[in-house]
């Protein structure tokens, strides 16, 4: 589950949420993160997906938008001399697995339970048994 609070309005101009309607039922997808420049921000296939598909979510200040972490997102570029500022936070089953994203490595807020200890790709439960 993602969450997106915004702190300052958002529109067309300066770059409002977009969501590709449906696409949270496609589960995970693969994301480009290397190019033949060297290593990437983690994004999906512009061929494949566009924004121009997408649903627009404007938002005001204060607004909170919530939405499926498989759910295909993204913004256009902010055209505007604003500010565009939101607090992004995930909630995720800290066994979870992350395959791509800023993120990635950085082991984020427990806000339930134990967080497990990660042994090569393997994640074991810090629990007793």
């Amino acid at each position: 589950l993602d969450v997106l609070v915004h702190l300052d309005d958002t529109s067309h101009e300066n770059g409002e949420i977009r969501f590709l309607s449906g696409s949270h039922k496609l589960g995970h997808l693969e994301h480009i993160t290397q190019t033949e420049d060297g290593p990437c921000t983690p994004h999906l296939p512009t061929t494949d997906y566009s924004l121009e598909d997408t649903v627009p979510v404007p938002a005001k200040r204060g607004d909170v938008v919530v939405f499926n972490v498989f759910t295909i997102h993204g913004s256009h570029i902010n055209q505007t001399d604003r500010i565009r500022r939101m607090v992004r936070v995930g909630y995720r089953d800290p066994e979870n697995k992350q395959v791509a994203g800023q993120s990635l490595g950085r082991p984020g807020l427990m806000v339930c339970g134990r967080r497990p200890r990660l042994v090569g790709d393997l994640a074991f439960s810090t629990e007793q048994d």
